[in-house]
């Protein structure tokens, strides 16, 4: 009879990178770093088991080169397509029209054609994060794809009422997670901050079901057939 305490061995067909292996997903950031940060464990399990795996960056608010060739090298380490959504120099997501931002989204919506999107959560307390979510959530019509949220990003630990539904193993990827994340040099090494909460977080996360590494999802939407 089997214990309890002893691990579940969970059938293959039962994992979020089985359910889009061969299809698109698309994960929507603010800022380069955020998907890294967010979910970037994730995005490379997700790439790794057969998915194609889009990072979708919104904007470049300063120092446009320096972290659009960070983004591209946190990309690159995750083994995802790197897209910036506003590609005409530095521009801040607020002083963008809503109508504007939407649009962006759906003309990828519309390219991509993509199995699930991830972005930003309702809960985020990063107005430029929320700004995104909100402009995600309309792209809903015009395709069934499935919609998570991901834990809002930072760069210090704040308290934060996010609550996932859904969990990712990302025990075998957690170290390309961090080494994306470290990729973005200027927000973390040049500035003093610590890395390694991140980590620890994960590890939080993992706790919950079982496994060293984790990442927490909220559900907004999920096609069942």
């Amino acid at each position: 009879m089997k214990r309890a305490c002893e691990t579940e061995v969970r059938p293959a067909g039962h994992s979020l990178p089985h359910r889009y292996a061969g299809k698109t997903v698309i994960a929507v950031g603010a800022h380069p770093d955020d998907l890294e940060i967010g979910i970037g464990g994730t995005l490379a399990r997700l790439q790794r088991d057969g998915a194609n795996v889009v990072m979708i960056v919104v904007s470049i608010p300063k120092d446009y080169e320096v972290r659009l060739a960070e983004a591209k090298r946190g990309a690159e380490i995750l083994g995802c397509e790197l897209k910036l959504l506003v590609e005409d120099g530095p521009k801040r997501i607020e002083d963008m029209k809503t109508c504007e931002l939407v649009g962006l989204l759906d003309a990828a919506i519309r390219d991509y054609k993509p199995a699930a999107l991830l972005t930003h959560s309702s809960v985020d307390f990063h107005n430029d994060h929320l700004l995104v979510y909100n402009a995600c959530l309309p792209t809903q019509r015009l395709a069934y794809f499935d919609f998570f949220s991901y834990h809002p990003t930072n760069c210090r630990p704040v308290p934060i009422a996010f609550h996932p539904r859904a969990y990712v193993d990302v025990t075998e990827t957690i170290d390309a997670k961090m080494h994306s994340i470290t990729a973005h040099a200027s927000q973390f090494g040049g500035r003093g901050l610590d890395t390694e909460m991140y980590r620890e977080h994960a590890h939080m996360q993992g706790r919950i079901i079982g496994v060293p590494y984790a990442e927490g999802l909220d559900v907004v939407r999920m096609v069942l057939t």
